[in-house]
């Protein structure tokens, strides 16, 4: 059973609101050579790469998630104009770690030994600053439904177990370990599609994943809705999870200014979550493209 990227067009850039004291604010989008801009008459504009990754952020999905439309709103409320370009992880994180882009977003929490794919001898926090956090998801373990896999919490009960993970993405420091010093068996793969591909076709007996995400790639795509169903039936996400995984914004130290920005970031982050803001932002969101069907 194949699953495949597409290449998606769009009618229409989405529109960003957010309400400022009383009054609720609309920030018009508009179309870039190579993304969205908002607020493109400020002083300052940051560049921002990002990936399709329902359910927080996908061009397919109604206002592009909630973590874009946070996104544009956290950084327009201090001023800034905004550019966001969707790409492959990979490419986007090389993009934030050589200084190309101002934001990678959005990111888990990166170790500090963990090194940069793009500069040697560097780790990725020399490279990149971590904001506060923004909730995310569980990172699981996820198999077959009749798989009838052994696993107890431990990485250790699935060590002799093939396993899929994507390209460039940290999953936890223990499995990471595990994977790179060979004790686990993996198969890499780009992106969710492939991943899901991979138990399908048992090519690999337990993939790593956020299983709302994997699930949201899979509804956007071009399978039929029997096979959509299918898959939705097929697959498991194994208990404990492997963490629960925070968001965070990694602003590029490369670029000028990037404590300003990281500090508003943080500020605005710190004021809407004492204030409840955050999560009935969130809700909200999520609320108004709840009974909208996602536009391929």
């Amino acid at each position: 059973m194949l699953l495949f990227f597409c290449s998606l067009s769009y009618a229409a850039v989405p529109d960003v609101t957010y309400q400022e004291d009383t009054n609720l604010i609309t920030i018009k989008g508009e179309l870039t050579p190579n993304g969205y801009g908002y607020n493109l008459s400020a002083n300052k504009i940051l560049r921002l790469v990002t990936l399709n990754w329902p359910p927080y952020i996908d061009e397919s999905m109604c206002n592009f998630g909630w973590v874009y439309q946070l996104t544009v709103t956290i950084l327009v409320k201090n001023d800034y104009g905004v550019l966001i370009e969707f790409y492959p992880w990979a490419r986007a994180i090389r993009e934030a770690e050589l200084g190309k882009a101002d934001i990678l977003f959005p990111e888990y929490f990166i170790a500090d030994f963990e090194l940069s794919d793009n500069v040697v001898n560097t780790t990725r926090n020399q490279l990149l600053a971590l904001s506060e956090a923004i909730p995310g998801g569980d990172l699981s373990l996820i198999t077959l439904k009749d798989s009838n896999i052994k696993y107890n919490g431990s990485i250790q009960s699935i060590r002799d177990l093939v396993i899929g993970i994507i390209r460039s993405y940290k999953n936890t420091i223990e499995l990471d370990q595990r994977i790179a010093s060979n004790e686990i068996a993996s198969i890499v793969v780009n992106n969710e599609f492939q991943l899901a591909n991979l138990l399908i076709n048992k090519r690999a007996d337990l993939i790593v994943a956020d299983l709302n995400s994997l699930l949201g790639n899979i509804k956007k795509s071009h399978l039929p809705e029997q096979q959509k169903q299918i898959i939705n039936s097929s697959l498991v996400a194994l208990e404990p999870s492997l963490d629960y995984k925070f968001l965070h914004y990694s602003v590029s130290r490369q670029k000028p200014n990037w404590q300003k920005v990281l500090n508003s970031i943080n500020e605005e982050i710190t004021k809407m979550s004492d204030s409840g803001m955050l999560e009935m932002f969130i809700k909200q969101k999520k609320s108004e493209c709840h009974n909208k069907k996602t536009t391929l």
